[in-house]
């Protein structure tokens, strides 16, 4: 099944061309990080966190992309990534801390919530619940009631 995921990974990431050698140990990464198959599920996605500006590597990639529920959703979280490390500029130790916390972030994402938005774009949509949860945590409130409370919807129990 890795080898599967992983030809469609080298077959469907955008990755620059001359470069097989770096998409070769970025997939091997991927492979010890067990992040392949969040990778596979979000090709485009990856490509662009794994280059600058974002250079993240493969581990990092797959926190970041964890709880993306759809391809457009994933495509909008690399520019959500960089609103969330500039509204969080100073908190996390590194980029591994400050991923995990954005994965934590996006698993608080309901469906519901991105059913709430109407029409809105995923991006704007995204950063709109970054800028709620970090509001919120300053005030000692967890991400879902945050999210619950802005957009109407009742999760949980």
């Amino acid at each position: 099944m890795a080898t599967t995921r992983r030809t469609h990974c080298a077959n469907k990431m955008p990755w620059p061309a001359g470069n097989h050698r770096s998409l070769e140990r970025f997939l091997d990464e991927a492979e010890r990080a067990g992040t392949l198959d969040v990778i596979a599920d979000h090709p485009q996605a990856a490509t662009v966190l794994a280059f600058a500006p974002h250079s993240l590597d493969a581990e990092t990639v797959g926190t970041v992309l964890r709880f993306a529920e759809s391809t457009s959703q994933g495509q909008a979280f690399p520019a959500a990534w960089q609103h969330w490390l500039a509204v969080n500029e100073g908190t996390y130790a590194d980029q591994s801390e400050a991923a995990a916390a954005f994965a934590e972030f996006a698993e608080a994402v309901d469906h519901d919530h991105w059913e709430a938005r109407g029409d809105a774009p995923l991006e704007e949509t995204l950063n709109g619940f970054i800028d709620i949860v970090v509001a919120a945590r300053a005030d000692g409130t967890d991400p879902r009631t945050a999210l619950d409370a802005a957009t109407g919807v009742k999760t949980g129990d």
